[in-house]
């Protein structure tokens, strides 16, 4: 019995400190939302902890029930979500960035058979830097799927895209094109002819991008639909 409790101690004495209780975060929870995720890493390397959370409000109101003779779930949930990102410092956590306009919401209307563009990626931390990972996947009336990846690095208080990745594939076909953008070095990779039903030689090109702008998370939009979205000096346009 001493030998279970002794190890016990260990491990939570071992255990990483990236999962902050609620009650810490509990001032950043409003009435009437909860929490999706919260993640903990070092977002600008001062050796501590950072937090990154996305919460759901709950409004009733927006929850909608299906229209008559459409596929999908019975209940679209339409609530916005909000990104928070928290830095910590001796004196404790302090907010730096919040968005209510960025996350998608678990639901779309006109997209019955939409699944969560969360599930299967979300916001993470990954080597320093934030992550987010989006889904275009509907179980009927598209064969289509979309996967993005933004990868943003800290500068000061602000975050930088620094990578967006974009694959796009038929569940019908099994195409697959994929692209991927460093705005570090100021180029695109662009991959075309994949197959994931067959093998084919992919064909490999790259680019150099037309602009050098910086972007950051405060100002620009995830929702683009293209496969390149800074156009020249523009984000989404």
């Amino acid at each position: 019995m001493l030998r279970s409790l002794h190890l016990l101690l260990l491990a939570f004495l071992a255990a990483p400190s990236f999962a902050a209780p609620p009650d810490a975060l509990a001032q950043w929870i409003p009435n009437g939302w909860k929490v999706i995720t919260h993640n903990a890493g070092d977002l600008n390397g001062d050796g501590m902890d950072d937090v990154v959370l996305v919460t759901e409000a709950t409004n009733p109101a927006n929850f909608k029930k299906k229209p008559e003779g459409s596929l999908g779930p019975d209940i679209l949930n339409l609530n916005p979500r909000r990104l928070t990102i928290l830095l910590r410092s001796f004196s404790g956590l302090k907010e730096v960035l919040r968005r209510d306009d960025l996350l998608p919401s678990e639901s779309a209307e006109g997209m019955d058979c939409l699944a969560d563009p969360l599930e299967n990626g979300g916001v993470s931390i990954a080597r320093g830097n934030l992550v987010i990972e989006l889904q275009d996947w509907r179980s009927c009336g598209s064969y289509g799927v979309v996967n993005e990846k933004f990868t943003f690095r800290a500068q000061g208080t602000r975050f930088q895209l620094v990578g967006y990745d974009r694959s796009e594939s038929s569940r019908s076909t099994g195409e697959r094109s994929e692209y991927s953008t460093n705005y570090l070095t100021g180029k695109k990779k662009t991959t075309t002819g994949l197959n994931d039903f067959r093998d084919f030689k992919a064909k490999v090109a790259w680019k150099r991008l037309a602009s050098q702008r910086a972007f950051y998370l405060n100002d620009i939009s995830l929702s683009c639909d293209a496969a390149d979205p800074a156009q020249k000096d523009n984000w989404c346009q």
